[in-house]
């Protein structure tokens, strides 16, 4: 396929090489219809067409194809909110696609045959273009919202408790899996770590014996596991963790899944983020929100208002 072709085909999330039937209608949003192409496209969307057609179970599907739906509608009523309140198609992004094209192929007929060899025609990708710069548009004029710094500043204060980077400890770990198929796994594993703490004592190189006795994937790092929050490592190891100090060993921790030897190489107090250091984030994160917001708010009102028919 042409370059140009296969930008088209994934800008607008299409299925290539699948017959299409704008005329199988899916549902009636306050008369205009909706078709199963256009379904297809939300689908394609939610869901790779691989996982569409092969792995996924029916079930799967069908959540998925309900969602899509959901999708759809919604997409059609804030699409006829803003021709109602005078917002027109751009056609420049389409004008380009088609000047490219011509370049690409030479004619109308030659692009017309061309698409439809990938299940497309001029009329569907002028519709979905004209769809998508609406919506743009949309967004631009009634959802699209702005933060000062003022402004950020001012929830920062009022909520620094949410900016801080908790305790962390950066362990080393040996981790002996405990072979449940085995009769005698817990005695073996148990003897391996024993093993494998008494060398750490006589003084052999921690991350030297990680490498050795551990079946943890750390154990390619010498044991080494990082900095560590609360709530990534099993209670008991954690607990150990976090009251030892840098560069102690830990006795061995036994849970039903294997033993565990741990070492503490470093430690991090709480640390109060800066307003710099989050700006950016937290600029993103509440223009998110509130135009998450703006937007169920309106989309609330038009499925109150509309005439809808599956």
């Amino acid at each position: 396929m042409k370059k140009i072709l296969l930008a088209i085909t994934l800008s607008i999330s299409l299925f290539a090489g699948k017959n299409i039937m704008p005329e199988n209608t899916v549902a009636v949003v306050n008369g205009m219809a909706l078709s199963n192409e256009e379904l297809q496209e939300e689908i394609n969307i939610l869901m790779p067409m691989s996982a569409y057609h092969a792995s996924a179970k029916e079930s799967s599907l069908n959540k998925t194809k309900k969602k899509a739906m959901k999708a759809l509608i919604k997409s059609t009523l804030l699409y006829q909110y803003a021709l109602s309140i005078g917002i027109k198609p751009d056609d420049t992004e389409m004008k380009e696609i088609y000047k490219k094209l011509m370049n690409e192929l030479g004619s109308k007929k030659a692009i017309e045959r061309e698409l439809k060899r990938v299940g497309l025609s001029i009329k569907i990708i002028e519709k979905r273009y004209a769809k998508k710069s609406v919506l743009e548009q949309l967004y631009k004029k009634k959802l699209k919202i702005t933060k000062t710094e003022s402004e950020l500043k001012e929830y920062y204060k009022k909520n620094m408790y949410k900016f801080k980077e908790p305790e962390k400890v950066k362990v080393s770990l040996i981790y002996v899996k405990n072979n449940p198929t085995d009769p005698k796994g817990k005695s073996k594993a148990k003897a391996k770590a024993e093993e494998a703490l008494n060398k750490i004592k006589s003084g052999e190189d921690f991350g030297n014996i990680a490498a050795k006795y551990s079946d943890a994937m750390s154990r390619i790092k010498g044991g080494d596991m990082g900095f560590l929050h609360k709530g990534r490592l099993h209670e008991n190891v954690e607990r150990e963790a976090f009251n030892m100090k840098v560069g102690e060993v830990s006795k061995i921790i036994e849970k039903d899944v294997g033993f565990y030897i741990v070492k503490v190489t470093d430690k991090k107090k709480t640390n109060q983020l800066s307003f710099d250091k989050v700006k950016k984030s937290l600029e993103k994160d509440l223009i998110k929100k509130e135009e998450k917001k703006i937007k169920e708010k309106l989309l609330k009102k038009l499925e109150s208002e509309a005439k809808i028919i599956q």
